[in-house]
């Protein structure tokens, strides 16, 4: 049922769970992380709260108007974990999941038995670029989709490498790679680990999708939380970015969306009964052509037997 809706906690500011259960490489309370902090407590008026336990408990997350997935490493969320996280979307919470270089290959972890729920996955690669900010892994990324409202005042964002996604409706790219991309598939099979896939454009790096009343923002690079001065949150217009995102989740769906979303929900599981119906309906067919061969050699086969007996 679709009820949950954003609200203030009893100190007036809107609420935010920053997860630390999973090993993730986010955390807002590392020096290295300063910055995000000042945007989220200061700028926001976020009121942070942290969980440590390794699983994810429901009356934290439910009292969160905002839940952060930073990177998990070396940890997986239980089934319990990703239907608590999902339902919590579809009543109305948002969403951030950010992943790294090697998706969760290289990670270690299960964020896209979370995440394909909302049209999106995690591919198990890394972006580089010949244009970079003093690194070989820190592309600089103009391909914005300046429709979206989280782009708002983006013109250029820069990476510290990460891994691209796949996108589906109703998700969609928030931004992606450019000509001069160049991404590389993780392997551990590999002797190097890593190997040339794809060149050029249009690859995503971060996407957003809604989901019943919620929000969904996964982002395919760490790094640009951070206070490095190559590709951190203050390089070019990453701070507009990460500030867009949160404000983007604070601000309510309207109903005629929400509605949008329940009509697509039930338009796909139209199309997935009646492709259903169908096959059956073509083994059903099968299975009669099959009964009517058998049929038809039965009297051979009966003849057959008869011809053993006298010969016995």
């Amino acid at each position: 049922m679709l009820k949950r809706i954003i609200g203030r906690s009893s100190r007036g500011e809107y609420t935010c769970l920053v997860d630390k259960g999973f090993n993730e490489l986010l955390d807002v309370h590392e020096d290295n992380f300063s910055e995000l902090f000042h945007v989220l407590n200061d700028v926001l008026k976020l009121s942070i709260s942290i969980n440590r336990e390794k699983s994810i408990p429901e009356d934290s997350i439910i009292a969160s108007d905002i839940y952060v997935l930073g990177c998990p490493t070396k940890a997986k969320l239980a089934k319990d974990d990703v239907d608590l996280v999902v339902k919590y979307v579809r009543e109305g919470g948002n969403l951030l999941v950010i992943s790294d270089a090697g998706g969760d290959l290289a990670n270690e972890t299960n964020l896209n038995d979370l995440i394909t729920a909302f049209g999106i996955e995690i591919e198990s690669t890394t972006v580089r670029d010949s244009r970079n900010v003093g690194s070989s892994v820190a592309p600089i990324l103009d391909n914005i989709n300046v429709s979206h409202v989280v782009n708002k005042n983006v013109m250029r964002v820069v990476t510290g490498g990460g891994t691209t996604l796949s996108v589906q409706e109703p998700a969609v790219s928030l931004f992606s790679t450019g000509k001069t991309s160049v991404i590389e598939k993780y392997s551990p099979k590999d002797n190097t680990g890593w190997k040339i896939v794809k060149i050029g454009e249009n690859y995503p790096l971060a996407a957003g999708s809604l989901h019943g009343q919620g929000k969904v923002v996964v982002c395919g690079d760490v790094d640009m939380f951070t206070n490095d001065p190559e590709f951190g949150i203050t390089v070019f217009d990453n701070m507009n970015f990460i500030k867009n995102v949160f404000s983007w989740f604070l601000a309510p769906v309207e109903t005629s969306t929400v509605m949008d979303w329940l009509i697509s929900r039930v338009t796909s599981l139209e199309e997935k009964i009646t492709a259903i119906s169908r096959k059956y309906e073509q083994l059903f067919a099968e299975n009669e052509k099959l009964k009517k061969l058998v049929k038809a050699n039965r009297p051979l086969q009966d003849e057959y037997e008869v011809a053993i007996r006298d010969h016995e």
